[in-house]
């Protein structure tokens, strides 16, 4: 996790599908040197997401940023930009799942937020979280 981003309050100017009435968050750490963080809304924090790196489980996850999402977040460099993903918890844990189609682009300077689907892809929003060689790695 990037260390400025538990300091900035996110500003997802009302992305997040399904919590369209919620714009401000903050991540929270899940426990100490653990992947998986918590995205918490400012506004009803009784409203949060369980999230990670999409990279940490999938290496090979790419996309590219569009020119206007760029220009909307303000974002100067490709070091300012964390994207997370939502992860929807299971029972039991194996069958735990990683939305890999709309992740969330973050820039860890000024707090500017969107989760954005990547339309044109085949990832899904419903990827497996636990992948043969990652197991004990989460």
């Amino acid at each position: 996790m990037h260390p400025l981003v538990q300091s900035v309050e996110l500003d997802f100017g009302k992305s997040i599908y399904g919590f369209e009435q919620y714009s401000l968050f903050r991540v929270e750490e899940v426990e100490e040197s653990s992947s998986f963080c918590h995205v918490r809304s400012c506004e009803e924090p009784s409203i949060g997401f369980i999230v990670i790196s999409p990279f940490d489980v999938y290496p090979e996850y790419e996309f590219q940023l569009n020119e206007n999402l760029i220009e909307e977040l303000g974002v100067d460099k490709a070091d300012d930009v964390l994207v997370l993903s939502i992860v929807t918890v299971q029972k039991p844990f194996e069958k735990s799942t990683i939305n890999l189609l709309a992740p969330l682009v973050i820039n860890v300077k000024t707090g500017a937020s969107r989760q954005v689907v990547l339309n044109g892809t085949n990832y899904t929003v419903n990827a497996p979280l636990l992948t043969s060689g990652n197991e004990g790695d989460l």
